[in-house]
């Protein structure tokens, strides 16, 4: 018997979240009810600055479940031993998509305080909302939200479906099911996020158009989803809890994935600033303008070096790769700088401007911080944190009959 026979032949356990979950779990949820309860206070004292800051949190958070079912499409198209092993968090993240498709319903009440073309004021005397009305409407931009959440919790009902199904009969024809299923998936799936980004946030400038801008924030989304769902893989594994299932190549393979979408990032960010800056254009430079203006210049600073320079310089090494303890501060980094990175990306619109009373939305930014981030930011990731950690505990962290997932034999070596 060949020694790849004999670890497949190793039974997976069925592990599930400890304890120290539940305590997590219990504090996330307290945590968010009590943000959610600031969020009505900061509703009824400023509904302009609480739904705007609304909808940075919103959108943080819509990243992972929206990142995770795009790995989990990307994983089952290429295969790879690294998907699998991640295959339980990545889900976790993908089922909280009904919770996040909840939220966004407070965005719909809001849309007369966050973008210009929904109040007919601003449109009226805005000749760019004037050309943008046919497709920029609350219908539509309600009705295009609708199909792309149908279709996303359509997809995650797919694949938990195919993955229960394998837990159950361990049928190896399933992995063939997935990647049918998930191929052309993922090419609607990217089609439908671009949509979406350009409604939620592009929109919320009147005049900025770019073409890369929703693959660049997908990418993002991928990159801190990716980042979460190592964190979680190691917090959880502790103590071998995982039989060697979890260990130096695994690692190493998941770290070099991550340093993969954090260089795609710059890349397509890099792509949006060298075409746009040159070219000088008024309705696409002032966005920029915007996001370089005063202190938030120093905020477009530390994005540019903490998305990418630091984690590219970390994750250059292979030793810290293979090394959790090293690997997970990494992850955290990443997934902080994030919240940051989004915060930049939706806030210096609004802040020093009124939606409601400026149809330009392009009057000069100052930087503010409202007490509502905080609000909307911990009440929405209090619940969705609750959310994520119900699901991982609902279903073993490994999939139980993946032929794939075996431990790692003595003499496997990193290529």
């Amino acid at each position: 018997m060949s020694n790849h026979d004999h670890a497949a032949e190793i039974a997976v356990p069925e592990i599930t979240l400890g304890s120290k979950a539940a305590g997590v779990e219990r504090t996330a949820g307290i945590i968010g009810v009590a943000g959610l309860f600031l969020c009505a206070a900061g509703y009824f004292t400023d509904h302009e600055k609480f739904f705007q800051s609304y909808l940075f949190a919103f959108l943080f958070w819509a990243g992972f479940p929206i990142g995770g079912l795009g790995i989990l499409l990307l994983n089952n198209v290429v295969g790879g031993k690294w998907g699998v092993t991640i295959r339980r968090y990545l889900e976790a993240s993908a089922r909280t998509m009904p919770l996040i498709a909840a939220f966004f319903l407070i965005i719909l009440l809001g849309t007369k305080d966050i973008y210009g073309w929904a109040t007919q004021a601003n449109v009226a005397a805005n000749e760019f909302l004037k050309h943008k009305a046919g497709y920029l409407n609350f219908w539509g931009f309600t009705l295009r939200t609708a199909f792309n959440f149908a279709l996303w919790l359509f997809f995650v009902w797919r694949l938990t479906k195919l993955s229960d199904e394998q837990d159950l009969t361990g049928d190896p024809t399933i992995k063939d099911k997935l990647r049918k299923f998930s191929a052309p998936a993922l090419l609607v799936f990217v089609l439908s996020v671009t949509v979406a980004y350009i409604d939620w946030i592009m929109s919320v400038d009147n005049q900025f158009y770019s073409t890369v801008f929703g693959g660049m924030v997908l990418i993002a989304n991928v990159q801190s989803t990716f980042a979460l769902s190592i964190m979680a893989l190691i917090l959880t594994s502790e103590g071998d809890r995982f039989q060697n299932r979890v260990n130096a190549p695994i690692l190493h393979d998941l770290g070099k994935l991550l340093f993969a979408f954090t260089i795609f990032w710059t890349y397509l960010s890099a792509s949006q600033l060298i075409i746009i800056w040159p070219a000088n254009l008024p309705q696409e430079i002032t966005w920029y303008l915007d996001r370089t203006d005063g202190f938030w210049k120093a905020i477009a600073t530390f994005v540019g070096l903490t998305m990418f320079a630091i984690p590219f310089l970390a994750l250059l090494s292979q030793s810290r790769k293979k090394d959790p303890r090293r690997l997970i501060r990494v992850t955290l980094w990443i997934i902080v700088v994030n919240a940051i990175y989004m915060f930049w990306l939706v806030e210096p619109t609004f802040r020093g401007s009124s939606v409601s009373a400026s149809p330009a939305l392009h009057t000069s930014p100052g930087f503010n911080i409202y007490w509502t981030d905080f609000a909307a930011f911990f009440g929405i990731g209090g619940i969705w944190v609750y959310y994520y950690i119900t699901q991982l505990r609902r279903r073993p962290l490994l999939p139980l009959k993946d032929t794939r997932l075996s431990p790692s034999l003595p003499r496997e070596v990193i290529a």
